[in-house]
């Protein structure tokens, strides 16, 4: 397959480092990917992203491990588990349901997995897990909850509800238009934003780093570090992964194809636009987020070691931008080869036929 897009000059004036301990987590992963069952034959007919190679192709902890280049490995392996649990949700779990129209099912699931992240942290021993994401939330959850207030756990659970109900909102969305799109840019850059999942990281990162009290949390300079972060991973991995995208067929719910349809311009000038406004969000982490929100900490007088806290952790946000960078790089998550539909029928299997529908927001 020829090249569609050439890649254009990124600005990234973040350093990427890798966490010392990413040879263990990669261990640690497959295994316990293995052990919830996020890669039993079933799901590895379509799209041939979850078999045994793609997984180790993808290397998911190498980018927990340079965007989260500083923790340890217990750390590491618990941000790892829940990317990969998200990411298998939005490439497969959910999607399975639509497969049979089943938006009914599909809602009941979302609901009942939820009810594996109790507010209270509290185990639910009624609650047995039938299917791999359950089984994950069921594990994760007593490793995340214990150390966070309640305040941070409906973050965290609100975070997880909205990247569950984005998916579905993306493939209905699909659905209702056919195969368009999403039409309008400010539309699609918000959902990228708000349903992706990279609120989750971000609220997560606080799991390693210390609890951002919600006083700091809703001040405004923080909240656009807090976009800026997720507009930067989300703008970039649309370029980087647009010829991927065109392969198999997903490439409706791209940010470089949303524009060139709203513009009608050409695909090249589509992604200079969009690499236009990376650049602009980059700069907005590196040089507007940290005086603002020092001024508004002074304003606030916040005791010590509260600041250097939030100034710690911005720049964490800022170091993941330049790790996840780096991973689209490395990973074999983007090659070109098209998902071929193929494999088995029945329960678990249904994927092989499923339409090429990617939700927006996710890398």
């Amino acid at each position: 397959m020829d090249h569609l897009l050439s890649q254009p000059a990124f600005y990234m004036p973040f350093t990427a480092r890798t966490n010392p301990y990413l040879d263990q987590g990669r261990i640690h992963v497959k295994q316990w990917a293995q052990q919830m069952g996020l890669l039993d034959d079933a799901y590895s007919a379509w799209p041939d992203r979850w078999s045994q190679q793609k997984f180790d192709e993808a290397d998911f902890c190498l980018w927990t491990a340079m965007t989260h280049p500083d923790v340890g490995l217990d750390e590491l392996n618990l941000v790892t588990d829940w990317h990969v649990t998200l990411w298998f949700v939005d490439d497969l779990f959910l999607p399975l349901f639509q497969q049979n129209n089943d938006r009914q099912a599909a809602r009941c699931q979302i609901h009942r997995l939820l009810d594996f992240l109790p507010i209270d942290g509290l185990p639910r021993p009624y609650l047995v897990p039938e299917n791999p994401v359950e089984r994950a939330f069921a594990d994760l959850w007593p490793k995340t909850a214990p150390p966070m207030t309640p305040d941070w756990r409906r973050r965290f659970v609100c975070d997880i509800e909205r990247f569950l109900h984005g998916v579905l909102w993306e493939l209905d969305h699909l659905e209702q238009d056919g195969q368009d799109g999403v039409a309008d840019p400010i539309e699609y850059i918000y959902a990228r934003r708000e349903f992706g999942g990279l609120p989750m990281t971000s609220t997560l990162m606080e799991h390693g780093l210390g609890e951002i009290p919600e006083k700091v949390y809703r001040m405004r300079p923080f909240q656009s570090a807090l976009r800026a972060f997720a507009d930067i991973v989300s703008l970039h991995n649309d370029i980087v992964s647009y010829d991927r995208e065109v392969a198999e067929g997903s490439i409706s719910n791209n940010g470089v194809e949303v524009l060139r349809k709203a513009l009608d311009c050409g695909l090249e000038h589509a992604c200079g636009l969009l690499n236009q406004l990376l650049t602009a969000r980059v700069r907005t982490l590196e040089n507007t987020v940290g005086p603002d929100l020092t001024r508004a900490m002074e304003e606030e007088d916040l005791p010590e070691p509260l600041p250097r806290r939030v100034t710690k952790y911005v720049q964490a946000l800022k170091d993941a931008t330049a790790g996840s960078y780096a991973w689209h790089t490395a990973t074999g998550r983007f090659d070109r080869r098209p998902a071929v539909p193929h494999g088995p029928t029945g329960i678990g299997t249904s994927a092989a036929r499923l339409p090429h529908h990617r939700a927006a927001g996710r890398v």
